[in-house]
């Protein structure tokens, strides 16, 4: 079994990585550059500093998954991890265990990830957090599980499908329930397919009983514990949204 102190250090390196990119991001946000050669290397700057976002985001989610694939592991290392890291990376593991056994998996050490998808095929971040806010305004529907929901059927829309069943867009409906709830809107559109979401969502339920209306969606109580336990991580640590915003993508 691998070191439980080594494999600790290894999560809260890409902790700190993240955390340093964030804070240069934060001072060269109240820069003011003048000139070209300024403007160029702030630019510069700026793009270094999220490139190292997203590769720590990366590392972390390597090192989610480690402790996802051994009970005994995760048992060992998450106690050693600061208390704010211990909830979310603990909801998250469990929702990849929800997700697993839905696939069918059962030897969870067998699961890998795959840095598949270019993170730039996505609305960026601001304008989805503004859709899911914006459904949760006008439906109710708590904005960590449109996120959620989100993340899992389509990979925050950069794997829009048509899936096996037939199911389109960032929000994965099928055309003859989009007919019924995306009022008209563009099936493949990140923020008519949200809203969408929690029209379907408050139709069978939500928010009063989420976890009927998320069964709904997905029709599997597995389905259902992995979006409540992905929602639990966003609503502990929003920025547990930014890091799994590029989980699974490369560049």
């Amino acid at each position: 079994m691998p070191n439980a102190h080594h494999e600790a250090a290894r999560v809260m390196a890409a902790e700190v990585a993240m955390q340093g990119a964030l804070a240069e991001l934060k001072a060269l946000a109240a820069e003011t550059p003048s000139g070209l050669t300024e403007t160029i290397r702030h630019e510069l700057a700026i793009a270094a500093a999220t490139y190292r976002y997203r590769e720590a985001a990366r590392q972390e989610q390597l090192r989610v998954y480690e402790l996802a694939g051994y009970a005994s592991v995760e048992k060992s290392v998450v106690p050693l991890l600061p208390q704010r890291v211990q909830g979310p990376l603990s909801d998250s593991i469990a929702a990849l265990h929800s997700l697993y056994i839905l696939s069918g998996i059962d030897q969870y050490y067998l699961v890998n990830v795959h840095f598949r998808y270019a993170y730039s095929n996505a609305a960026p971040l601001a304008s989805l957090r503004a859709y899911y806010l914006e459904a949760q305004n006008l439906y109710g529907v708590d904005a960590s599980y449109l996120a959620s929901i989100n993340y899992i059927e389509s990979n925050f829309g950069r794997n829009n499908g048509p899936s096996s069943a037939g199911a389109q867009g960032p929000m994965q409906f099928l055309p003859s329930t989009w007919a019924n709830w995306g009022n008209g809107g563009n099936i493949n559109d990140p923020h008519a397919a949200i809203l969408a979401a929690a029209r379907y969502l408050v139709h069978y339920g939500a928010p009063y009983d989420m976890r009927t209306a998320i069964w709904h969606y997905n029709l599997s109580y597995d389905y259902v514990d992995s979006v409540e336990s992905f929602a639990r991580a966003y609503r502990a640590d929003p920025q547990w949204l930014d890091r799994m915003y590029y989980w699974n993508t490369t560049g």
